[in-house]
């Protein structure tokens, strides 16, 4: 992988989406009004980086309207960089988030159909303009998920990217609600080989790359690790990619979960402590461990510490409502070093 150091640009791209949620754990069906807050899978990435003090950038198409704007300032409030998002189209797209208890999981109805992005084409994005002053591409499986036209998009900037030296990663981040498996597969396994850092779960390796050697299971993943530690050497292997990162969960009930990290690289997986989280909400944690690993590789963490940063950084954001991740690099550094002090023996 290149050299990258703390003054190397990330540009995540994704879809950027206005949040509607019941207050104080209401289901839809009894909701009389809406919390609204602004996210996506890749805009949360790009709000978690610069949130921590790195150089971040994000590219979309958002519509040019009031809603647009809402949307945007979002970002802009914690110095993420929008300069190179596409003004067009008619609207953004939303989703309603319901937040669950107990044995009720969180619920989610997306309301993007024919949203700005979702209908763009290639000619909206002159990757030559775009990439200018980039180090480093992040996008998630969400984005290629929304449209043919937008999987083509894809591997259109990672051959770019390839050209010009910039380092590419991509969370698998399997939507079923999306997409099929069967579709997922043709696509990302024709993106994975121009990816460098491939980040992938239980749920995204069976379901976005047919992969079997791992089981899924929410209750055991981290009594199973060693399947995950097989899954990276396979998709290092079949893809080329340098490194895989996972999030690896025993899940009880949606407020209480073990939650650990593991990094793969070199033929060698690096697991983080195990820590036990009392959950506010389940939602975009992934996305935080995303940029918690960005974070590290910029700083040039060995592997052990970047294992260790990622996963404090997503269970921080278990924390926090909403999607964006309010944590500072200190906060994520103090829960990192007192996971390591709790390592699991092994």
């Amino acid at each position: 992988m290149h050299d990258l150091n703390e003054r190397t640009t990330v540009l995540a791209f994704g879809e950027l989406m206005m949040r509607l949620s019941p207050p104080d754990h209401q289901r839809l069906e009894q909701a009389t009004s809406f919390e609204v807050r602004y996210g996506g899978a890749e805009a949360n990435a790009a709000l978690s980086l610069a949130f921590q003090g790195d150089s971040a950038a994000f590219v979309s198409v958002v519509p040019p309207n009031r809603i647009g704007d809402c949307a945007l300032r979002s970002l802009m409030a914690y110095g993420v960089d929008v300069s190179r998002v596409v003004r067009a189209g008619d609207r953004l797209g939303s989703y309603f988030f319901e937040v669950g208890a107990s044995m009720r999981s969180n619920g989610c109805v997306y309301d993007r159909k024919y949203s700005a992005v979702s209908l763009a084409e290639r000619s909206a994005f002159d990757w030559d303009r775009i990439l200018d002053g980039v180090g480093v591409f992040y996008f998630s499986g969400v984005t290629p998920s929304l449209s043919e036209e937008l999987a083509a998009v894809c591997e259109e900037a990672l051959v770019a990217c390839r050209e010009r030296g910039i380092v590419t990663i991509c969370d698998l981040n399997y939507r079923g609600k999306l997409w099929s498996p069967e579709r997922a597969q043709e696509v990302m396994r024709r993106l994975l080989p121009h990816v460098d850092v491939c980040i992938a779960n239980d749920e995204d390796a069976p379901s976005a790359l047919g992969m079997t050697c791992v089981s899924g299971s929410l209750a055991n993943g981290i009594e199973e690790r060693a399947d995950y530690a097989e899954m990276a050497r396979q998709i290092c292997a079949e893809y080329g990619c340098s490194m895989v990162a996972s999030v690896i969960r025993n899940v009880r009930s949606v407020e209480d979960s073990d939650w650990m990290g593991m990094v793969y690289a070199d033929g060698e997986a690096h697991f983080s402590a195990v820590h036990h989280v009392h959950v506010l909400e389940g939602v975009a944690a992934g996305d935080a461990y995303g940029a918690g690993l960005i974070h590290a590789l910029l700083h040039g963490y060995d592997l052990d510490h970047a294992s260790e940063y990622a996963i404090a950084a997503s269970v921080l954001k278990l924390t926090i409502p909403g999607d964006s991740n309010f944590v500072s690099e200190a906060e994520i550094e103090a829960v990192a070093a007192k996971g390591a002090g709790l390592r699991v023996a092994r």
